[in-house]
């Protein structure tokens, strides 16, 4: 016997003193792409500096945008949330490293347009699209999106 799976609202999470867990938006207002700073703050490369201690050659490479959703919840609450899936970094990283233009600014602008085509124009049309919500110990009431589960589309 298969249970329904229950996709609360942020609000739900907090109410019970949750961390993590996935919903499912009621509707997703829209994409976002801000730019970040360029290079890691002074913690963080500390943080990076120890790194070396164990594996030489490892740099990771500063992800200088953010990326998210606007969204309303089933609770018709409105978020504006980050993404921080690895994944949708990593897809950044892949189109910008691919791309065959010559400066590094056309690199990366071709880089955005595409992840933007991505995020917004296939997820929102093909995807039916949920969020795994996650918080910090430091930020208990700031949630942000940490993966995204993007199971095709079923029209019915």
């Amino acid at each position: 016997m298969v249970l329904p799976l229950e996709f609360k609202s942020i609000r739900e999470i907090k109410e019970q003193g949750k961390s993590l867990d996935i919903i499912k938006p009621q509707t997703i207002q829209k994409y976002f792409c801000n730019e970040t700073e360029r290079e890691w703050n002074p913690k963080q490369q500390g943080i990076l500096d120890q790194l070396d201690l164990f594996e030489p050659s490892v740099q990771l490479d500063k992800i200088p945008y953010n990326f998210g959703y606007e969204f309303i919840s089933q609770d018709g609450d409105k978020h504006r949330c980050t993404i921080s899936d690895w994944e949708i970094q990593q897809l950044y990283r892949n189109f910008r490293d691919r791309s065959n233009e010559t400066s590094l600014e056309s690199k990366e602008k071709e880089a955005l347009e595409k992840v933007r085509q991505k995020l917004e124009d296939e997820f929102l049309t093909k995807k039916d699209l949920y969020f795994i919500m996650g918080n910090l110990k430091t930020h208990k009431n700031s949630f942000m999106i940490i993966e995204i589960f993007y199971p095709p589309l079923i029209k019915i």
